[in-house]
């Protein structure tokens, strides 16, 4: 029931007062949400997707004309023919333009197949802002002159470009990072996908044997799988459509839910934070960090903390499930927490802005497979209410003290004793018994000796906090201290 109300609502907080196991019960539905199933055979899956797109959608028809657009732009600034022209300016990355070449690789074709560099070294020359001036690597190191070294980096790329000459050029440049630039320049002979795990992973999928090649080959071999694809089921899908469906449906990056025996399975994982009334936004999305530079200087970079780590890693493995239980939910700011992600929330697979760019981007989305619960205790007085805003976008699910778990004759005695301290003779009428009722937890014992110590150390002091914080009448106080086992 409560994970059917969870796969509905796509994040829920679960509300008792203390005791009543709230935090136990999310990670028993995290722990059956995440464990491993099987979702089918992959081939057939892709096949199946495969048949039922539609080119005619208006989204897919705007996606499409996006794409032609941006090759035309690069296309227009750096034609083939011309990357032997390439200059320091137009070429090099650091400087913060968005018109250079390595920008248009790394961020500004990413709507046609995604590269990331993992460090500006990977370009062999960059802008570097620390010194102010070029920094080189790889074969173009040792040249003094930056103008020099360009010109053989240009030389180099434009033999790649035009000749597609790949012998011993990994030696130069990375593989995913010339695949990029051999899938923007040739897209209906190399596949959009630059990662070599990923490709491998790929054709894990479609049983082709890869054993042997290099990843151009493999690249070239994914793509002649497409264009058969398109041909056998006579639908007319661009290569990096048909790259989106495997990605979005298949942990290509880990390969962990394609498996040999032809079914593929979907595994998640939980994860489980506290809130606490200092926590913010750069705590839970993203924010900014102190790093010391080897220089001794201090840098500041942009990082993503648990939502958006999470929120990726479940956008990586579309078919696992992925749930964050955010113990103690109502203890923070949410409005201040969440921020622009209040709407996410509601609408998923939609990107919205941060207010900080991470690897070039300020997009964050929240996909439909991570899930929330949240848990709060509804006696804490001390913690703000959720606001009406935050509230409609999740449902709220009551776990009340439950009688029938506690085995023991003596605890059972004592919970029924202190439940008569939640009637309208003790209680205040401010409050309701559902609310403040301590749960069965506190109960739950092996022996009489330690029904004992959770009376006197746990139950009791709980007990006269609520005398002092006014839920209990004063008339309570004698019945609470003669309480005993």
């Amino acid at each position: 029931m409560i994970i059917d109300l969870l796969k509905y609502k796509n994040q829920i907080i679960l509300q008792g007062p203390p005791g009543t196991g709230k935090t136990r019960q999310a990670k028993l539905i995290a722990s059956e949400l995440t464990k491993p199933r099987i979702v089918g055979n992959p081939e057939s899956i892709i096949d199946k997707l495969i048949k039922n797109f539609n080119t005619n959608d208006e989204v897919v028809k705007s996606t499409r004309e996006s794409r032609e657009k941006l090759l035309s732009k690069f296309y227009e600034l750096f034609p083939k023919e011309n990357i032997d022209k390439l200059t320091l300016e137009n070429y090099c990355a650091g400087r913060g333009d968005r018109d250079n070449f390595c920008w248009w690789i790394e961020t500004g074709l990413k709507l046609l197949g995604s590269y990331s560099p993992g460090s500006a070294r990977s370009y062999l020359i960059y802008w570097k802002k620390a010194i102010e001036d070029y920094s080189k690597h790889g074969f173009v190191k040792e040249i003094e002159d930056n103008n020099e070294a360009m010109k053989k980096v240009a030389e180099f790329l434009s033999e790649v470009i035009n000749s597609k000459n790949l012998d011993n050029s990994n030696q130069y440049f990375g593989d995913s990072f010339l695949l990029k630039l051999l899938n923007s320049y040739y897209p209906d002979e190399y596949f959009p996908i630059n990662s070599e795990k990923m490709i491998d992973n790929a054709l894990k999928i479609f049983k082709v044997n890869y054993q042997g090649l290099n990843v151009f080959e493999k690249n070239q071999k994914l793509n002649q799988v497409y264009i058969e694809k398109k041909k056998r089921l006579n639908v007319q899908l661009t290569s990096y459509e048909f790259g989106k469906l495997l990605w979005e449906n298949f942990n290509l990056k880990t390969g962990e839910n394609i498996v040999d025996n032809n079914d593929a399975v979907a595994s998640g994982e939980y994860e489980i934070i506290q809130f606490h009334p200092a926590y913010s936004y750069e705590d839970f999305v993203r924010g900014i960090v102190a790093d010391t530079t080897e220089g001794g200087s201090v840098s500041y970079q942009v990082e993503n903390k648990v939502l958006a780590d999470f929120a990726q890693k479940a956008t990586d493995n579309p078919n696992g499930n992925y749930v964050l239980i955010i113990d103690e939910i109502n203890r923070a700011n949410l409005p201040s927490v969440l921020g622009e992600l209040i709407y996410a929330l509601e609408y998923r697979n939609e990107a919205v802005t941060s207010m900080y760019e991470f690897e070039g981007e300020r997009e964050i989305t929240l996909p439909k497979n991570l899930y929330i619960i949240g848990t709060m205790n509804t006696a804490d007085r001390s913690v703000g209410h959720i606001d009406y805003a935050i509230r409609r976008r999740f449902a709220f699910v009551d776990i009340l003290p439950d009688e029938n778990v506690i085995q023991n004759p003596f605890a059972k005695k004592l919970f029924n004793e202190i439940k008569a301290l939640f009637g309208n003779e003790f209680l205040s009428p401010d409050f309701k018994a559902k609310d403040v009722m301590i749960g069965h937890s506190y109960f739950i014992v092996k022996d009489e000796d330690e029904l004992k110590i959770k009376l006197e150390f746990e139950i009791k002091p709980i007990l006269r906090e609520y005398l002092k914080d006014g839920i209990f009448l004063e008339t309570a106080n004698d019945i609470i201290e003669i309480l005993n086992v």
